[in-house]
């Protein structure tokens, strides 16, 4: 399938389906295009390489925040278990 980021078509195959494929590809349109402020940059591989650290930012926040939040779901979980058992 072929999706469009800043004015550049791409083609894509991906088992994650179309719909999948064009909201990625949406959003990392969005994200480039907010960083370039509006404006088509000259260097558009240095967009890209800024626009992706910061998408890589994102996502390692978001494990992280899923991490302790799997951290504390399974203390609590541990504390409704021990009063089960007195």
């Amino acid at each position: 399938m072929e999706v469009e980021i800043m004015g550049q078509r791409l083609t894509v195959a991906s088992d994650e389906g179309e719909e999948h494929v064009r909201q990625v590809a949406g959003y990392v349109d969005q994200q480039m295009r907010q960083l370039a402020g509006g404006r088509v940059p000259a260097l558009t591989l240095h967009l890209a390489l800024v626009t992706a650290l910061n998408i890589a930012s994102e996502y390692r926040k978001l494990q992280r925040q899923q991490e302790e939040l799997s951290q504390t779901i399974n203390r609590l979980a541990q504390r409704v278990l021990a009063r089960f058992e007195r």
